[in-house]
């Protein structure tokens, strides 16, 4: 195989298991935000109940609950985290602490109070909901973060693609096609250190990416790499 053949073979590779990874990814972020959607309306029965008290305990409460109200999905982001989201979740977890840490202190209350009983039930909620959240960043985690670091790699291959179909293989009509739809692939991919949104649209990219790399087996034949083949370039 030659160096051609194999870059553009394990380009192939590369981009349908990004592909897969960003499949997963698509069915673990809803419900992740559901969970978020969850931890609001939890924060938001905490900000009223705590309406009717009013200390300095109460106070510290009401900071914590504003704290774990500014979760991730609810921040301006132009393209989701498919670098990686290790950001996301350290996040889940330091909200996780807080919460925590709220029950630390309604604990010693909760006995005989009926309204820390009713907080404690919700930052009960709030650990819960935060907890399975966080299990399922580190799954989304775990499937991007490979094809993250591998990106620069994956941009060389198709550079060296783009220019060995256009130094070595014969000025024909169907090699400025093929070279289109490579240079059509290099720029669906040229955001890649960005990320490709989360969601069907970044699918279609990497599918379309798939398609436009198809006829790999096809590419560069023996004959139309070699220095004297009929054809060849000027």
């Amino acid at each position: 195989m030659s160096t051609f053949d194999y870059a553009n073979q394990a380009l192939r590779y590369d981009i349908a298991a990004y592909a897969k990874a960003l499949r997963t990814i698509v069915e673990a972020l809803p419900a992740a935000r559901s969970l978020c959607d969850n931890v609001l309306k939890e924060v938001r029965l905490v900000q009223a109940l705590l309406a009717f008290a009013s200390s300095s305990p109460i106070a510290t409460l009401a900071q914590i609950a504003y704290t774990i109200s500014n979760l991730w999905p609810y921040r301006e982001q132009s393209l989701a985290r498919t670098l990686g989201f290790s950001d996301e979740i350290n996040e889940a977890r330091a909200y996780r602490n807080e919460a925590q840490r709220a029950l630390t202190m309604l604990a010693r209350h909760a006995s005989n109070d009926p309204l820390a009983h009713e907080l404690m039930t919700c930052f009960n909620h709030i650990v819960a909901y935060l907890e399975e959240e966080e299990h399922l960043l580190i799954e989304c985690d775990q499937a991007i973060r490979p094809h993250a670091e591998n990106m620069e790699i994956t941009r060389k291959r198709l550079n060296l693609l783009i220019a060995a179909i256009d130094a070595r293989l014969p000025a024909t009509p169907e090699t400025a096609a093929l070279l289109a739809s490579y240079s059509e692939a290099s720029r669906l991919l040229h955001d890649w250190e960005s990320g490709v949104p989360l969601d069907e649209c970044g699918i279609a990219i990497l599918d379309t990416c798939l398609d436009l790399l198809e006829p790999a087996c096809l590419v560069f034949p023996p004959a139309a790499l070699s220095p004297g083949s009929p054809g060849r370039r000027g």
